[in-house]
């Protein structure tokens, strides 16, 4: 699907992601872009800082009901993954699994369920553009229950994120 202007898109996973393995028997797969009018001006970690590392409150507000929420079921909260790495190797409370030049990818383990964030900057002919593929693995019932709650709000809060991070642009 072509991208234009700055709106957010549905997109096919990319097959040049180094998380492409994981999309086999994923419990939860999407991708969204949006075009960048700026592409090189930006290293991977800095637009994820500029996506995930800025949220807007009610984003928070989502992620403070969450870790509430989660807490009496021993799931880590945020502020516990954030606690877990020092800043150097995360993006706000998410751990950086890999990066290079053209792709970030974020995540955590835990017992109910793993899941990844890629970030994945490319060029294709129509211009750059960026690439947010989220991946999750669930292992138990408790991760499938979790994954059904949350799974409307991640859809909101990821086409949200990078619409912010698309009017930033101009």
């Amino acid at each position: 699907m072509e991208m234009n202007g700055k709106a957010v898109h549905r997109v096919t996973p990319p097959p040049e992601s180094v998380v492409a393995g994981w999309y086999t028997n994923a419990s939860l797969l999407d991708s969204y872009g949006i075009c960048l009018s700026s592409p090189k001006l930006y290293s991977m970690r800095a637009l994820a800082a500029q996506t995930v590392g800025d949220q807007p409150a009610w984003v928070k507000a989502l992620t403070a009901a969450r870790d509430a929420l989660v807490t009496p079921f021993g799931v880590k909260t945020s502020a516990e993954v954030r606690a877990s790495r020092p800043s150097s190797e995360r993006v706000d409370f998410f751990p950086v699994q890999s990066e290079s030049d053209d792709e970030i990818v974020l995540g955590a383990d835990d017992k109910h369920l793993d899941f990844r964030l890629s970030l994945l900057r490319r060029y294709p002919p129509t211009g750059a553009q960026l690439i947010a593929t989220t991946i999750v693995r669930c292992h138990n019932a408790f991760g499938y229950t979790y994954l059904s709650l949350i799974r409307p709000f991640h859809h909101l809060v990821v086409r949200a994120t990078l619409a912010k991070f698309a009017r930033t642009q101009d």
